[in-house]
């Protein structure tokens, strides 16, 4: 029986492409299922607020302050999943970070997984950071693409450069549909966690069914990938029969 492992879901790549927002999906996905998580966070403008006090949240910066912050939490076994959300751009230095750390050999001592979160647009640069990671890394890490149709739907770069290596290091791919920026705005003006918007008796029901569905996709994007479930470490790999348990 292969061992169970529990899973570091670092967000790396580009600025603005929804890293903060695939957290806040994936963490109404682990606490519909019971699952036990913690966020650090290297920037201070609180975006994920409507989570606070529902899951513990942890500001840090990663280029200044003490790595062993998030070392430490790996001995905490009440945890399924640590969410380390990245600034964009900064691959260097978030490679330099897991260097100095040496981030790869105490996950493995202490039976964790390292995953990179990468959602992308249609930039290349979204490419380019990909491959520069993945020198970096190699096989050390699991890599799931979040191909953000926000932006665009036919990502020709990620075809070109991408789409070809991503296989050969094991690595999965997952699609976030796009949601209008009318319909995002007002839920995020919300302040509250994703799975209540779509009950807010304030928003317009056409926004209300469009933001349901918005979850709804995304949720099935993971429940019909299994490779992905592993990687993001839901339920520990386990087929993800009800998702959510909020549809």
């Amino acid at each position: 029986m292969s061992p169970v492992y529990r899973r570091v879901v670092m967000t790396v790549g580009d600025s603005r492409v929804g890293k903060s927002t695939v957290i806040k999906l994936l963490i109404e996905l682990f606490l519909s299922r019971h699952q036990a998580v913690k966020i650090y966070n290297h920037d201070n403008r609180n975006k994920f607020k409507a989570y606070a006090g529902i899951v513990p949240i942890y500001c840090l910066n990663f280029f200044t302050d003490n790595p062993d912050l998030v070392l430490d939490d790996l001995l905490n076994h009440s945890l399924d999943v640590i969410f380390v959300d990245m600034p964009g751009q900064y691959i260097q230095e978030t490679c330099n970070y897991i260097y100095e750390a040496d981030f790869f050999t105490v996950l493995a001592e202490l039976n964790w997984k390292l995953t990179f979160l990468q959602p992308i647009s249609h930039r290349s640069d979204c490419m380019e950071y990909f491959l520069q990671l993945l020198d970096f890394a190699t096989d050390n890490a699991n890599y799931v693409i979040v191909k953000n149709q926000h932006f665009d739907t036919r990502f020709k770069e990620y075809k070109q450069l991408i789409q070809q290596k991503l296989p050969l290091v094991g690595g999965t791919e997952i699609i976030l549909t796009a949601l209008h920026r009318d319909h995002y705005q007002a839920m995020e003006d919300l302040a509250k966690p994703y799975s209540q918007c779509f009950h807010e008796q304030s928003l317009y029901v056409l926004y209300r069914s469009y933001i349901y569905h918005w979850l709804k996709n995304f949720f099935e994007s993971v429940k019909n990938n299994q490779v992905a479930s592993i990687y993001l470490g839901v339920s520990a790999g386990e087929n993800i029969r009800n998702i959510a348990g909020l549809f």
